[in-house]
């Protein structure tokens, strides 16, 4: 049926047949996912119980219980991404520091940390700057994965939206058009390799009527008047 799979096998059938992969992540984007959802508010941060981080009713609560009783990763997420003041001696409240979060993004958006299956540099001029703008670039796009749109945006501003590299693919895809459509016009159909010749459309011949095509067929069959009469010896 359409849209609906399953999996089978030793036996069993098991009806869901979604597919889940895990791979490793830093548990610090759980926290600072988990941080914006409890703090912001219209764009600004606010203060919060650090004891309350992840309890929205909207969250698996068991889930979310059993990742921030991991003591250690929680103090290097509000080390790494919060102002924090301790309160009393059992309350502790955490508020997301915007400049830290985009320090440690940009950190995690180095080009070194790009696998090598994913260089994704196509340009024939080598140009290191451009090459190294491409490449954090790609970061940028594996890392927004996991980042709610606000982080996304405020990334990419830190880079300034990689204007200098836009700006150069531009200039590139420009040339290779331009050497597509006007190389060699001979080779191409006249007005497609070179927007200033026109074609000229061909003439449209008007069917002969059955009349017409008659009297070109008794024409055919026709002699002279002069073949009747013998030439003189």
């Amino acid at each position: 049926m359409a849209g609906r799979r399953s999996w089978a096998g030793n036996g069993w059938v098991h009806s869901n047949g979604s597919l889940s992969m895990l791979t490793p992540i830093d548990p610090l984007f759980i926290f600072l996912s988990l941080l914006t959802q409890a703090s912001q508010s219209d764009n600004e941060f606010k203060f919060i119980d650090v004891n309350s981080i992840g309890f929205e009713s909207h969250v698996d609560t068991a889930s979310v219980s059993a990742f921030l009783a991991m003591d250690a990763v929680q103090k290097k997420a509000l080390a790494t991404l919060c102002e924090t003041r301790q309160i009393s001696e059992s309350v502790c409240v955490a508020k997301v520091d915007p400049d830290q979060v985009l320090t440690w993004l940009k950190h995690k958006c180095s080009s070194s940390r790009l696998p090598q299956e994913l260089d994704v540099w196509q340009m024939e001029t080598v140009d290191e700057t451009l090459k190294e703008q491409a490449l954090v670039r790609e970061m940028v796009l594996l890392v927004s994965e996991y980042l709610q749109p606000y982080w996304t945006e405020r990334l990419l501003c830190e880079f300034d939206g990689f204007a200098q590299l836009c700006e150069s693919e531009k200039k590139a895809a420009a040339t290779h058009m331009a050497a597509v459509i006007f190389d060699s016009p001979d080779s191409y159909t006249p007005g497609v390799a070179d927007p200033s010749t026109k074609l000229v459309p061909a003439k449209q011949v008007k069917p002969k009527t059955a009349k017409e095509r008659q009297l070109e067929r008794a024409a055919a069959k026709s002699k002279p008047i002069m073949s009747f009469f013998q030439k003189k010896k």
